[in-house]
Parts: C-alpha cells; sequence; structure tokens
C-alpha cells in the first residue's frame, strides 16, 4: 500500500504542476484519485480509520488543493453512510463510483445565511471548496430543531469566484454560492436534524483534515531534502540538523494520525458514547494542535534550509509554503487546543495511556 501512495502522491504532484492555472479546478488529480478507485470506495468502514487516513494524508502530499476538496468529498460519504436512507446511499455512492464528487458546506454568508422560507432555499455558502468541479453538496440549514443537511445538486447555481484571491490554496476553489429560490425536493433532506454537528463524530472529524496537513508537511520535507541533494548540501552539518528535524516531525505528524485512527475506531464500537467517544473529541483536538505545531516547524526549517530559491516560482515550494500556511489556518485553533488541555485535567486523556484489552494507545 505504501508503494501504491507513494505513486499516487507523485501522479497528482504532477497532475497539479501541470495545470495552466495555479487557480484552476485539479480535474487531472482527481481522474488519479478515480483510477486509485478512491472515489466512490475510499475506506470509510469499521476498523479502516488508519487507512482512511493515510490515504488523505497521501492524496495532500501530492497536492494540498486536491486533499481539501477530496476530504470533504469523502466527509459527505461519510455523513450519507452514517445518516442516508437505503436509497440514498445506494443512489450517491453509485454516483461517486461513477466518478461525481461531493463537498460539505457549512459557512453561511455572513450577510445571507442559507435558510429555508416557506419550503424554499435563500441566502447562500462561503467558502464553497470545489464547487466548480462538484455534481452535489450537503449544505447545512439552520432549523429550530437543529441544522438540517440537504444534498443539494450544483447544476445552474449563481458563483461569485470574484473575493477568492488568497495567499495559497488557490486550486480549491472555495467561492460563494446562492441557493436562493431553490426548491428541494423530499430525496434531498438527509439525516434527523443535529445530526451534521453530532458529537463525537464532527469534532473529531478534524483527524480528516490533519492528515492533509500531515501529507503537506510531508511534500515540504521532500522538496526541501531534494534540493539539498541536488545542490550539494545535505551533508552540511547544520543542513543535516535541519533535515533531521524535519523527518522526526513528519514522523510525529504520522504517528498523531495512528493515534487518532485507534480513537475513532474505538468510539465507534462504544457506538459514539462514553469514555470512548470523550478521549475521540480530546485526541482530535490534540492531534489538530500537534500537526500544526510539526508543520509550521517543518516550513520554518525548509524554508532555512533552502534559502531564497525557495520562494521564487517555479520552484515547488514557493506554492507549497502558500498552500500549507493558508491551510493550516482552521477555525478555532485556540479552542481546540483549550478543549485538549481540559481533557487532560479532568482525566479523560492523558499522554501513553493504552487499552490494557489491546495495548493500544487509548
Amino acid at each position: 500500500m505504501d508503494e501504491r501512495l507513494d505513486a499516487l502522491s507523485h501522479a497528482i504532484a504532477a497532475a497539479a504542476g501541470n495545470a495552466e492555472t495555479e487557480d484552476a479546478f485539479p480535474a487531472a488529480g482527481f481522474a488519479e484519485l478515480a483510477a486509485f478507485g478512491a472515489l466512490g470506495d475510499p475506506p470509510i468502514g469499521p476498523g479502516e480509520t488508519g487507512s482512511l487516513l493515510r490515504l488523505l494524508a497521501g492524496v495532500g502530499r501530492g497536492d494540498l488543493s486536491t486533499g481539501r476538496i477530496f476530504e470533504g468529498h469523502v466527509n459527505a460519504l461519510i455523513l450519507i453512510d452514517q445518516h442516508g436512507t437505503a436509497i440514498q446511499r445506494r443512489e450517491w455512492f453509485a454516483e461517486a463510483r461513477a466518478g461525481r464528487l461531493f463537498g460539505v458546506w457549512n459557512t453561511d454568508m455572513p450577510a445571507a445565511p442559507l435558510r429555508l422560507e416557506g419550503g424554499v432555499l435563500a441566502g447562500g455558502k462561503n467558502f464553497a471548496s470545489g464547487v466548480d468541479g462538484l455534481s452535489r453538496a450537503i449544505v447545512t440549514v439552520p432549523e429550530e430543531a437543529g441544522r438540517l443537511m440537504l444534498m443539494v445538486p450544483l447544476d445552474g447555481l449563481p458563483v461569485d469566484r470574484s473575493w477568492w484571491k488568497p495567499l495559497g490554496m488557490r486550486a480549491s476553489g472555495s467561492h460563494l454560492v446562492d441557493f436562493a429560490g431553490v426548491t428541494p425536493e423530499p430525496g434531498w433532506f438527509l439525516g434527523e436534524p443535529g445530526a451534521y454537528v453530532a458529537e463525537p463524530w464532527f469534532g473529531g472529524g478534524a483527524i480528516r483534515f490533519a492528515a492533509v496537513h500531515v501529507g503537506g508537511m510531508h511534500a515540504v520535507f521532500d522538496v526541501a531534502l531534494d534540493h539539498l541533494r541536488r545542490t550539494g548540501r545535505a551533508e552540511d552539518p547544520y543542513q543535516a540538523h535541519r533535515i533531521a528535524r524535519m523527518g522526526i516531525a513528519v514522523e510525529t505528524g504520522y504517528a498523531w494520525l495512528d493515534r487518532a485512527a485507534e480513537a475513532w475506531d474505538a468510539a465507534v464500537v462504544a457506538g459514539g458514547e462514553g469514555p470512548p467517544a470523550a478521549r475521540l473529541t480530546a485526541t482530535a483536538n490534540a492531534t489538530r494542535s500537534a500537526v500544526e505545531a510539526a508543520a509550521m516547524s517543518v516550513l520554518e526549517e525548509a524554508e532555512r534550509a533552502v534559502g531564497a530559491a525557495g520562494f521564487i516560482a517555479p520552484h515547488r515550494l514557493e506554492r507549497l509554503v502558500r498552500d500549507l500556511r493558508t491551510y493550516l489556518r482552521q477555525p478555532n485553533p485556540d479552542g481546540a487546543l483549550r478543549s485538549a488541555g481540559l481533557a487532560m485535567a479532568r482525566g479523560e486523556w492523558r499522554p501513553g495511556r493504552a487499552d490494557p484489552r489491546t495495548g493500544r494507545p487509548a
């Protein structure tokens, strides 16, 4: 599997590097994912979380924008699998196997949040990642009983691309989408009100974007090491220190993903309740915090190692630095770290804790 993932990462990287413009939807990268068999049948079943996180990391190692959109597609399939009717699961998984892509959009337009008024949608969504390549998106709508999920077809919807001028992650195409006037069909409603934000799965899902981040910092390490080798500086003692610190940080990221996978699978076995659920939430918060810190350290080491050459396009580090620094800015990092600390203070999570039944991290 490692060799297949390495090949997938390299293929996606080549596709991103050959794109005509940096802000184009990464269609060639998704063609590689389709050939890999990841679009319709990603490893989302019981006990498969470790494989899923490694897959997400492999995609992120190839291209972070492709990884961001693919993580949303995987999230949509997980929500469909968890909350869909038999008909919805059959129909939408068949579409995914046919190469159609899905997203999950929760962030509302500040001035016009998405809402249902008399059975008709009004307002829209912001940060609608991947809209230029998606067929459907799960969008959330606030209701008195809880946020509703709707699986909405996207053909013909107005898209405002004018605001999306980010430092990095341009190919993720996180635009504004207007849903005003759309009348939802009964078959679009997914799950019960409030299901989208049900814990520990909502907060625990942070381990998926953390996995893409790990892939991104692995790519930074790859590029910096390759540069040092090509320029004959890899064995310089100071550069060797930088290589070691980067490699250790990347390996630390993968170790956190392995621990997060164990926590997710244990929470699944426990039905999302009790101590395993609390440990998943704490582990997810710790994982995203640890991965962010590790990624920032790799970025700084790589920038120092390569020097000014790495900030000049078309050097691959130039785009990687912008993409990873942008993608790391996930919402509420301070709250995540605080929650992890509170879980440790309350004894819900502690370093080195192992499940006495398996000897694995708990």
